[in-house]
């Protein structure tokens, strides 16, 4: 039986006291690792990850139900993943894919 939620409302969220004003779009491609550290339910069936990666940047990164979340709504946060992120035709960059941490496993951090 489930007994985490996969991501937070907007009113859990707000009611949490989550500091996320140094989290940011990414505006680079690349692979890093990442530690999941808050999820939450964003409108049109989006789910934003705050993650914050080994070089000390912190991100926020959407994925969709389309892509089936990029598997991130049953991650438990505190996990460490692998996250890739690609520029679009538009200019943007988006989190393309998400897996384990390259050291293997759901480690997750505490």
């Amino acid at each position: 039986m489930r007994t985490e939620k996969r991501a937070l409302s907007w009113e859990e969220f707000l009611k949490s006291g989550y500091q996320d004003s140094d989290y940011r779009y990414p505006d680079f491609e690349g692979t890093y690792e990442a530690a999941l550290v808050c999820k939450r339910w964003g409108k049109r069936n989006c789910l934003f990850a705050y993650l914050d990666l080994e070089d000390g940047r912190n991100i926020l990164a959407a994925a969709w139900s389309d892509k089936g979340y990029l598997g991130l709504a049953d991650m438990p946060v505190g996990s460490r993943i692998t996250v890739t992120f690609v520029r679009a035709s538009t200019g943007k960059t988006y989190l393309r894919s998400v897996g384990p941490a390259s050291g293997g496993g759901d480690a997750v951090i505490s």
